[in-house]
């Protein structure tokens, strides 16, 4: 598995590679961590309002939404990421 941010707008979007039949527990990993500030080390999933996904042939591609007021930063979302996927994603 692999993943990469880009900038869009106020906000940012994810590209997940590697994740086939998986996509789906990958999504939820993310969605539940943003409900809590203790759910990752950084902590930076609770500024997000909105995740959009979508998946097609083993790649998620999220397209994150700050919460008004914020601005997210693709380096601790990047950290986030890390820590939710590595018990979300079987290698």
């Amino acid at each position: 598995m692999k993943f990469h941010i880009e900038k869009q707008g106020d906000g940012l979007r994810v590209h997940i590679e590697g994740v086939a039949g998986q996509e789906q527990a990958l999504v939820e990993a993310i969605r539940q961590c943003r409900q809590s500030a203790w759910a990752c080390p950084s902590g930076e999933c609770v500024n997000i309002e909105s995740i959009a996904d979508r998946t097609e042939a083993g790649i998620v591609i999220l397209t994150l939404s700050a919460r008004p007021g914020v601005q997210l930063d693709a380096s601790a979302i990047a950290e986030c990421l890390r820590y939710t996927l590595q018990g979300a994603v079987k290698a």
